[in-house]
């Protein structure tokens, strides 16, 4: 696409509609795929505990996660450019999906069959993800952008 000043268009999506969006996505997979889980065999007890322990570790783990020593120091994002679009929030919530919260539930959907019990931990692992984007929004600044096609971060 090109804009009238014929430069190529931008579309951002912004880093806080993103987390807004997915999070309730992400939860209501989870709860989808325990219940699927529950009706695939796994025992009442088994599955809630493993639920339980997706949800913990997988929100414990993204918060202590021992990488983030290694990172780099903050980046200062760029002047969003005048032109740029902002993507529909529905857009920004499926994009936000890919690839953990897919993959998660493919992973998930496969383990039904033959360990449900196995399913409903990593349905608790899908929740996980959307209680630890919740716990996260107060630390989004909801001036940041994103360019999902260069992953430069933009301030708006």
């Amino acid at each position: 696409m090109v804009a009238p000043s014929g430069r190529s268009q931008i579309t951002l999506h912004s880093c806080r509609d993103r987390a807004i969006g997915v999070i309730p996505i992400r939860l209501a997979l989870g709860l989808a795929l325990l219940g699927a889980a529950r009706l695939a065999g796994a025992p009442n007890g088994s599955a809630l505990l493993a639920f339980v322990v997706g949800v913990f570790g997988i929100t414990f783990v993204i918060f202590n996660d021992p990488r983030a020593r290694f990172v780099r120091g903050e980046l200062e994002p760029l002047d969003a450019p005048p032109h740029a679009e902002i993507a529909p929030r529905w857009r920004q919530a499926l994009a936000a999906t890919l690839p953990s919260t897919v993959a998660v539930a493919v992973l998930a959907c496969a383990a039904l069959v033959p360990q449900p019990t196995l399913a409903a931990l990593l349905a608790g692992v899908e929740a996980g993800l959307g209680a630890a984007a919740l716990l996260s929004l107060g630390r989004i600044d909801p001036k940041l952008y994103v360019d999902p096609r260069s992953d430069v971060v933009y301030r708006r």
